[in-house]
């Protein structure tokens, strides 16, 4: 056998190996990227609103966060929000309603409850308690007088 030939099947074996070692590192990364397709479609709405929050630094509209969370590729369709209109409605009731992590202040933006002084929170919610029960009465008086 010649030299050359002798080298050139070495350098075949040695190229096969690494084409077969590249073939495994290319379906590890597939199999990551799956995994991690697989979390963020289980991640909680109120978790990836939070993470957008804090990366905006600033409060925002509902409009802004379920933008924010689509261009990062959270999945509403797995909640069933398929429907647009629907679906920012969905997000806006959903962070209203999380007032462990979300405050909802007066201009209808959302920004974190960590952001925020509690005094000022409480204050919030004792004037929103008022405004449903002022506006529960009016609805009863326009029943009564209906």
């Amino acid at each position: 056998m010649v030299e050359g030939e002798l080298m050139s099947e070495k350098f075949s074996a040695a190229i096969e190996e690494l084409q077969t070692q590249l073939e495994q590192q290319q379906q590890d990364v597939a199999d990551t990227k799956k995994m991690i397709n697989a979390l963020r479609k289980r991640k909680p709405l109120a978790t990836a609103a939070q993470e957008y929050l804090e990366r905006r630094k600033q409060a925002c509209p509902a409009e802004d966060i379920m933008r924010g969370l689509e261009q990062g590729g959270f999945d509403f369709d797995v909640l069933g929000w398929k429907d647009e209109k629907h679906r920012l409605r969905n997000v806006a009731i959903s962070l209203a309603k999380n007032t462990q992590k979300f405050h909802k202040l007066p201009n209808n933006t959302f920004g974190l409850i960590a952001w925020y002084d509690p005094a000022v929170i409480k204050r919030a919610k004792e004037e929103r308690g008022k405004q449903a029960e002022s506006t529960e009465d009016e609805e009863a008086v326009e029943q009564a007088s209906a």
